[in-house]
């Protein structure tokens, strides 16, 4: 258990029930098409594939609040949609979760951001992605719909314990933005988690922000390939980012912590020989990084209840979550 006890963890787990979470994020609509192959086309060399099913799960920024809400937080939801069928599924399957979607607002410019996934595979055996198609137009969002996120932020912050800001580069957050909602999150004194896939300079000030070390090495300039280079470019971003701590999330090779003063704390990965699918496993680490946080966890302590949550959720298919009751039994499992 890497020197902690399950006690420790457990105790902090059992408090998210309590705890309420702000989520503002580019919301996606997770589309799963589940077919069996049937036979070779003759109007070209594909696959023709007979349908069985099809879903609608949150992605992106909702998939962050839906880790979250399975965790047992209440959770308050912020971000924008389209004027669409694609949005109405998603709305359904947050308010399936309890989740609060009064500061979801819909954008007549551009549709509901969607990723359609399609999975092939008879009955017997495990379903494979055979392709994706992305519906996502990144552009800015009107300075009304930046005013009506800002204004719900402002209005409901008090009442969360933390927020969660999840950027998939679809508009919501820009250099006109970001730093108003990070300077709001300051203001009420609330923990504050970033999870941005392309613009985290914009979100200095921070608490904590979570990057892969594919995108750490994009912030950097150049590729990190070693522990030793992580560690040198860590120590350089968290200053640089102004942010209280910084973790560079690297797969299989666990994640990197870096705290003030120039410390640094390696976590192995919780699991590396069990991967199915790693859809989603950020959204994982970011959500039970900010409930353990809120929760009144060490920074510390918090990081490994993380890693433990994103080990179980690569296990599953898909944009998946994890229950406090898996994440305990994880925890007990490892401290064995």
């Amino acid at each position: 258990m890497d020197n902690y006890q399950a006690e420790e963890l457990v105790k902090y787990i059992k408090k998210f029930k309590n705890k309420k979470i702000m989520v503002l994020g580019d919301l996606i609509a997770d589309k799963f098409i589940i077919a069996d192959p049937e036979r070779l086309s003759r109007e070209a060399p594909v696959l023709i594939l007979k349908h069985q099913q099809e879903k609608v799960l949150p992605g992106g920024g909702a998939n962050a609040a839906a880790n979250i809400a399975s965790l047992g937080a209440e959770v308050d939801l912020l971000g924008v949609v389209g004027d669409d069928l694609a949005a109405e599924a998603l709305k359904k399957e947050l308010d399936q979760r309890n989740i609060i979607t009064k500061g979801i607002f819909k954008d007549e410019t551009r549709p509901t951001a969607e990723k359609t996934r399609i999975l092939a595979g008879g009955e017997q055996i495990v379903r494979q992605q055979v392709v994706r198609v992305d519906k996502v137009k990144s552009f800015d969002i009107s300075e009304e719909l930046s005013q009506k996120l800002s204004s719900y932020l402002e209005k409901k912050i008090a009442a969360s314990d933390a927020v969660l800001f999840s950027d998939y580069g679809n508009g919501i957050f820009n250099q006109k933005t970001t730093p108003k909602f990070v300077e709001t999150a300051a203001a009420a004194g609330k923990y504050s988690a970033v999870d941005s896939r392309y613009q985290l300079p914009q979100f200095k000030g921070s608490v904590i922000a979570t990057p892969n070390l594919e995108e750490a090495s994009e912030i950097y300039g150049s590729k990190l390939k070693t522990q030793a280079e992580v560690e040198k470019a860590g120590i350089e971003m968290r200053k640089e980012l102004k942010l209280e701590y910084l973790l560079i999330t690297q797969g299989g090779d666990g994640m990197t912590l870096f705290a003030p003063g120039d410390q640094i704390d390696h976590i192995p990965a919780a699991n590396f020989s069990e991967v199915f699918d790693v859809t989603g496993a950020g959204d994982t680490v970011a959500g039970t990084l900010i409930l353990a946080l809120a929760a009144g966890a060490p920074v510390r302590t918090a990081i490994r209840i993380a890693n433990l949550a994103a080990g179980i959720v690569v296990r599953k298919s898909g944009v998946a979550v994890v229950t406090a009751e898996e994440l305990i039994r994880e925890v007990n499992k490892n401290a064995g």
